[in-house]
């Protein structure tokens, strides 16, 4: 990493400060550098002295860029790849993107809250998430292993949002959206900060979708329109009262299946997913009371999902699944101790419901009746030393017991040298576990498409990183960082005897090494650019792994073309994957006009896919019929907001 220090700052020579205007800056630059997230040790410290790397989108960013739902805000992050089904939204970090996975090895809380639902693990970020993109303060993207801190599914990384306080978004905002394919959007939400802080939000929209020409499915021109249909809304509030907060979330969503999945008669009307989800939580976060500070949070949370099946003959198929889950977390944190910094918790979580059925209508036949429970509970406990001025090392480790599985226990180490203030170089070497889901381990409807296997084990994961982060200026930032993991015994699908079941199992290892490279420059509040690049392989059994590019480039731009106006434009490329269809290197562009010269008022016109290219992703086993999956083409909206 030495031989990059050098090569890099000779090219960013042009804009480092001096005389008046490097002490112009100083107030900024130590602001800068006093960026907090709370993600990689569940409380709030220093960017620079996070155990991890952390990559960080934030509310101005989603305004500017126009962005709604919380998978377009990690698109914009580094090593991150999206794949789209037409089902689900896939995101893939640093090359790791399985088809017909739902996200079960990335970590996604709210505000600290585990929304891994208890069937599936899956974190789905798209509009089956109940979060809109404009409630959102920040988003914390920390990669790496973080089972130390949170246990299971945590493998490959965690995503915490930080979420508004009234106090962060005062008053009244009325937004709403219309665009191509019979788009329609409506966003409501009120703040309120003082004593009692209050913010309510609520979102509705609806689209008729593309209409989409999948020729593997051998209909005519037209014959799926309307078939790509949305209808969602979904509600978050969230209380604070001195140290007492309670959160709410709740969502529905009907998604209409244009991809004929799992062997359903292609063009018919009625093949459907309907996703819910809900969760509640109230937590105790007291202030530091001379060296101590204490939390208890408890939570509860649900989800379901009914599955609409139209097969030949009029035959319909239901699949449900129905979770819950309680949660309770309670947290110490010491600093009696000189130079240290100490975290002790503990965190139970009991799924007294897991219920998946699958059964025809008519005539009446039950393949599934499962309803399993799962428990767990988990200690852990974090040091961060401060060996000296400039050197920090923290320590830590967790061992989880969840039924019907053998103790784990999940190390991390995190070596951070400051040579100078705004600059950080970090040594981190982890250990991750996630074990199979409900889902995996029981869904059986009697051989039809999956057969059970309640004998899986745990992936585990071990983890390697040297990372380089420099403030350049009170606008510039750096961040550097080379990356070794070793994934054995992969829990994934694999055909059996019978044509088309399948049943999952344990599989090869996967190792995969990578190189991160982020560059961002901000100008102003409203003029900044980012670029990045992601330079990774990934191998299972001695071959590349399937759905992997080698590289992901990406960046944005966003200036004032003239007072009350401004542009933002995007772009994102990645290489060629292989898979049931080999996919070529694809390239997106996106932009967006904004016009804020009416009181209270702010217009954008945004383009998805500004080329119209036409791209796809391999087809993830659920759609047998179909080889790809073509992405969105290209769609205009026109936003008004009015805040008041």
């Amino acid at each position: 990493m030495a031989l990059f220090k050098p090569l890099i700052l000779a090219c960013l020579a042009a804009w480092a400060p001096t005389g008046s205007a490097a002490e112009a800056e100083t107030d900024e630059l130590e602001a800068l550098l006093q960026r907090e997230v709370e993600g990689p040790s569940r409380y709030a410290q220093s960017l620079l002295d996070a155990p991890a790397p952390v990559a960080v989108i934030g509310r101005q960013e989603v305004e500017l860029l126009g962005l709604r739902q919380v998978s377009e805000m990690l698109a914009r992050l580094p090593g991150i790849h999206l794949s789209h089904s037409r089902q689900y939204v896939g995101v893939g970090l640093r090359g790791f993107n399985r088809p017909g996975d739902y996200n079960a090895r990335l970590l996604m809380a709210i505000d600290g809250f585990r929304s891994n639902d208890a069937l599936y693990d899956q974190a789905l970020p798209d509009t089956e998430f109940p979060l809109a993109a404009e409630w959102v303060k920040r988003l914390e993207l920390i990669y790496g292993p973080s089972s130390s801190i949170y246990g299971s599914n945590a493998l490959l990384g965690a995503v915490n949002l930080v979420t508004l306080d009234g106090a962060d978004a005062p008053g009244v905002r009325v937004k709403g959206s219309v665009g191509q394919f019979g788009g329609r959007r409506a966003l409501l939400q009120y703040g309120q900060g003082g004593a009692v802080d209050v913010f309510i939000g609520a979102q509705f929209q609806r689209s008729r979708g593309e209409t989409l020409e999948l020729p593997e499915l051998g209909l005519p021109s037209g014959a799926l329109r309307g078939l790509d249909a949305l209808d969602q809304r979904s509600l978050f509030a969230k209380l604070r009262a001195g140290a007492w907060r309670l959160s709410l979330s709740a969502l529905e969503r009907d998604k209409a299946l244009a991809t004929a999945p799992y062997g359903t008669v292609p063009g018919a009307a009625g093949t459907r997913y309907v996703d819910r989800s809900w969760h509640a939580e109230l937590a105790y976060e007291e202030d530091w009371t001379d060296a101590l500070r204490r939390s208890l949070r408890v939570g509860v949370g649900g989800t379901g999902f009914d599955g609409h099946y139209v097969y030949p003959d009029a035959l319909i198929n239901r699949d449900l699944a129905r979770s819950r889950w309680i949660n309770v977390d309670g947290r110490v944190q010491w600093r009696g101790w000189l130079n240290h910094e100490w975290l002790l918790g503990v965190e139970v979580r009991s799924v007294p419901r897991g219920l998946q059925r699958n059964f025809d209508l008519s005539p009446a036949t039950t393949y599934l009746d499962s309803q399993e429970r799962s428990h767990s509970a988990g200690l852990y406990l974090q040091d961060q030393w401060r060996l000296s001025p400039r050197l920090q090392l923290t320590t830590g480790a967790r061992v989880d017991h969840i039924r019907g599985f053998a103790a784990h226990a999940s190390p991390r180490l995190a070596l951070v040298f400051r040579a100078q203030p705004g600059e950080a170089y970090k040594l981190m070497l982890g250990q991750a576990f996630r074990t199979p889901n409900l889902a995996e381990r029981f869904y059986d409807d009697g051989g039809v498409s999956q057969q059970a296997n309640p004998n899986l084990g745990p992936e585990r994961l071990r983890s390697a990183e040297l990372a380089w982060e420099r403030e350049l200026d009170a606008h510039s930032a750096l961040g550097l960082s080379v990356y070794q993991t070793r994934l054995r015994d992969l829990i994934e699908p694999a055909p059996t005897d019978t044509p088309g079941v399948i049943r999952y199992l344990n599989h090869d290892h996967v190792h995969s090494q990578g190189l991160q490279l982020s560059w961002q420059q901000r100008v102003r509040a409203d003029h900044q650019w980012r670029l990045d690049l992601t330079l990774m392989q990934a191998h299972k059994g001695g071959e590349r792994l399937s759905n992997a590019p080698r590289w992901v480039l990406k960046g944005h731009w966003m200036a004032s073309l003239a007072p009350h106006w401004g542009v933002a434009l995007e772009a994102q490329g990645q290489g060629a994957r292989t898979g049931r269809v080999d996919a070529p290197a694809q390239w997106l562009a996106h932009a967006a006009l904004r016009y804020t010269g009416w009181t209270g008022q702010h217009w954008m016109l945004r383009v998805q896919n500004l080329t119209d290219a036409r791209s796809f992703d391999p087809a993830g086993p659920e759609n047998e019929a179909l080889l790809r999956v073509p992405h969105p083409r290209r769609t205009l909206r026109l936003d008004w907001q009015l805040s008041w």
